[in-house]
C-alpha cells in the first residue's frame, strides 16, 4: 500500500492489490446455486446466472484522495443508483480521505488495468452521526449503547457490464482492512434493498438489524442490516483456506 505524506505534496492514490478470490468462496460456500444468484447488472445484487470467473491480473483497489478519483466515484454513483430509480447523494457527500484516513469517511474504487469496476464508501461513527439515523435512529442508538463501534457501508455502485464479482472481491477485502485496521470497527451497518437481504445474510453474514422502512435519501425501500467483523473476519478466513 502507498501511504503519501500530504495530498497536496505527493498527490499518490492509496491502493491494494488483490490476489484472493474471496467472494467466489463466500458464494461458493453459501450454496446460491439455487435460484438466488447475484444479478451482474444490479448495483445491489441479487437473481440471475453466474458469470464466468474474473482473473485478477491488474485488479486493485485505490483509496480515493484526488478530485478526479472523487468525480469518478460521483459519477459512476449518479448513473448506477439513477437507472435503478433512486434518488443520488449531493456531491458534497463525496469526500477526499486525508493521510491516516482515521475517523473519516473513505472512498474506494476498484480497479483492472485501470478501468472502473465499482466504488464503495466507509463512514465510520462521528460527532455528526451515520447517515442511516435518519430513519433508523433508535437501533443505531441501542447499539451504541451496547458498546458497538459503528460504521455504515454506503454509496456501492458496480459498472454496467463489468465484472461484479471482481468489483465485489476487491471492494470487500479493503472495505473489511479499512473498517477493522483503520477504524477498529466492532460492527458495519448497510441499507440494502429488501429484495437482497438473502444475498447479503447468506454470503457475507449480515443480520437484520430494523425492519423495512423508506430510505428518504434514495426514495426507496430499505432494510437496515448489521455485520460482525469478528465473524466476518472467521468467514473470510475460512472461505480463503
Amino acid at each position: 500500500m502507498n501511504t503519501p505524506n500530504s495530498v497536496e505534496q505527493n498527490a499518490l492514490p492509496l491502493e491494494l492489490t488483490h490476489s484472493g478470490h474471496w467472494v467466489q468462496s463466500l458464494l461458493q460456500n453459501s450454496h446460491l446455486r439455487r435460484g438466488t444468484q447475484p444479478n451482474p447488472r444490479s448495483n445491489s445484487l441479487p437473481s440471475g446466472s453466474l458469470p464466468p470467473r474474473f482473473t485478477e491480473e491488474g485488479l486493485r483497489t485505490v483509496v480515493a484522495v484526488l478530485p478526479e478519483q472523487l468525480q469518478a466515484a460521483e459519477h459512476l454513483v449518479r448513473r448506477r443508483y439513477s437507472w435503478r430509480g433512486y434518488r443520488v447523494a449531493s456531491t458534497d457527500d463525496f469526500e477526499a480521505a486525508a493521510p491516516g484516513m482515521k475517523g473519516q469517511p473513505v472512498t474506494l474504487l476498484a480497479e483492472d488495468c485501470g478501468r472502473l469496476l465499482g466504488t464503495l464508501t466507509v463512514r465510520p461513527d462521528s460527532p455528526q452521526g451515520l447517515l442511516a439515523e435518519e430513519s433508523y435512529r433508535t437501533e443505531i442508538e441501542h447499539l451504541r449503547r451496547e458498546g458497538r463501534r459503528l460504521g455504515e457501508l454506503v454509496k456501492l455502485a458496480v459498472e454496467e457490464g463489468a465484472d461484479w464479482k471482481a468489483a465485489l472481491n476487491a471492494l470487500v477485502q479493503s472495505a473489511y482492512l479499512v473498517t477493522c485496521v483503520v477504524h477498529a470497527l466492532t460492527d458495519v451497518l448497510i441499507e440494502v434493498n429488501p429484495r437482497h437481504v438473502r444475498f447479503y445474510q447468506r454470503v457475507f453474514g449480515f443480520t437484520v438489524a430494523a425492519a423495512e422502512r423508506i430510505c428518504a435519501r434514495a426514495g426507496a425501500a430499505s432494510v437496515l442490516m448489521q455485520l460482525d467483523l469478528a465473524q466476518f473476519g472467521r468467514k473470510l478466513e475460512f472461505a480463503a483456506a
